[in-house]
């Protein structure tokens, strides 16, 4: 007798209940099954009230569609604990039922905004999903069979243990850049085995394989630059940016720093040049400004454009690898397939991941929610003019998963005026959502410093 005929019994009579009082817990696949609940159950709370204790990620909350799905989709989630009731059999019908008409629905309607690698992510949540609602519908017609009803509560919490494992690689600094992809995969390794065995993760595999053969061949480079590029829950931006800001940022001193830098670490560089260039004090010159000074140090024969060559020498001169260049194709997103690119090229990428990398140094953390409104709208004002240009935000909101048009949707609803430009008083009476969200990034990620 297998796992599956242990537990995928019906005839459990009403009188015997509840399930988890009369599991067997001498078998192995079992018992793990049984600790692996337990466990998510503990889980269940504390990520629960993670998420009522800090901001929702914008991206659920700038479109009322996306908001009403996500309290539908909390709500119809936390009715699905009926394994653990003294007679499940009546939640058991209640669970199922609202994992069909409610829980089912709203991932799917999720599923598109998903972070980390979609190439990856969204084939599996749609599997996950699709097996969720498998086992619901199963439920229903089997009330008083602890497979279906144990398989029904797993499935849901594939996001709780994915929230549990980012928090962990977060505290170890592991997986830096593709932290929320690697905390669904791990979450789904786990819970997919409790619920199909060892076949579930083939499965799995076979899944998202197929999806991204079949999605190759579209054809669309700027797609499938999306869709295999990780897209980060954090404000700050991929180690990718970071690391080729670093050297931009480095050039734009290469007269008088780079000597003093050379022998210092990677992260050491990084927080000087942050510290001396690209903090508040140091802002007197626009983002195009900027762009300018670092484009003149790049192009060395002074023609006017720059080549990749020039730029593979110059990110040689700062201590960029030829293995790192070609393992995080850091020429892409500039180049485009390009020889060249002209200055407004540049300009253009380069402004456009200006505000992803900025140290912000203050005197003291603000206390006041106008304080700290204040505090991420000068940081997104990167060239000091009072106002945030909706192209930067519109940009802002997409690399945090929301969808292009919802963005623009959200941002004109906000520039009344149409203007083009959200001034302060916008930014805090109208984007709450939007600063306290990236106020919670900031003192996460370690990105304000103190001065003194």
């Amino acid at each position: 007798m297998n796992i599956f005929d242990i537990l995928n019994t019906t005839d459990i009579k009403a009188p015997e209940l509840p399930h988890y009082k009369h599991v067997e817990w001498d078998h192995p696949d079992v018992a793990f099954r049984m600790y692996i609940s337990y466990i998510s159950l503990f889980f269940d709370f504390a990520v629960l009230t993670y998420h009522f204790s800090t901001p929702f990620h914008p991206k659920f909350y700038v479109k009322p569609t996306r908001r009403r799905m996500l309290r539908l989709h909390i709500l119809s989630g936390c009715l699905e604990t009926a394994f653990y009731a003294e007679d499940p059999t009546y939640y058991a019908y209640a669970a199922a039922t609202f994992a069909m008409i409610a829980h089912v629905p709203s991932t799917f309607y999720q599923i598109p905004t998903v972070l980390g690698i979609k190439a990856f992510l969204v084939p599996s949540l749609n599997l996950v999903t699709a097996i969720h609602g498998y086992f619901a519908f199963n439920l229903v017609l089997n009330p008083t069979s602890s497979y279906y009803l144990l398989s029904t509560y797993m499935t849901v919490h594939i996001y709780a243990w994915s929230r549990v494992f980012f928090a962990i690689y977060y505290r170890f600094k592991l997986f830096e850049g593709h932290r929320f992809s690697a905390a669904m995969l791990t979450s789904g390794m786990l819970l997919i085995p409790t619920v199909l065995g060892l076949r579930g993760n083939i499965l799995l595999v076979c899944t998202v394989l197929v999806s991204d053969i079949a999605l190759r061949q579209s054809n669309n480079p700027e797609f499938w630059t999306s869709w295999t590029t990780e897209h980060p829950r954090e404000l700050s931006a991929t180690p990718d940016k970071k690391v080729i800001l670093e050297a931009l940022i480095t050039a734009a001193e290469v007269s008088n720093s780079i000597p003093q830098l050379a022998n210092k670490s990677p992260k050491d560089r990084y927080a000087h040049i942050c510290a001396t260039v690209m903090t508040a004090n140091a802002r007197n010159l626009s983002p195009r400004e900027k762009a300018h000074v670092v484009f003149r140090a790049i192009d060395s024969n002074h023609d006017n454009v720059l080549s990749v060559e020039e730029f593979k020498d110059f990110l040689l001169t700062c201590g960029i690898s030829q293995y790192e260049m070609q393992d995080k194709m850091m020429l892409v997103t500039l180049f485009e397939g390009r020889k060249v690119a002209t200055f407004d090229q540049f300009c253009t990428w380069f402004t456009k991941n200006w505000i992803h990398s900025n140290t912000i140094m203050i005197p003291r953390m603000p206390s006041t929610p106008r304080g700290q409104a204040k505090l991420v709208f000068d940081t997104l004002d990167s060239d000091s003019s009072g106002t945030l240009d909706l192209q930067e935000l519109q940009h802002l909101l997409v690399s945090w998963g929301l969808p292009a048009n919802e963005a623009e949707g959200y941002l004109k609803t906000i520039d009344k005026d149409g203007s083009g430009q959200i001034e302060f008083k916008e930014f805090y009476a109208h984007m709450s959502t939007v600063w306290k969200f990236a106020i919670q990034s900031f003192v996460d990620e370690g990105k304000i410093c103190i001065e003194g």
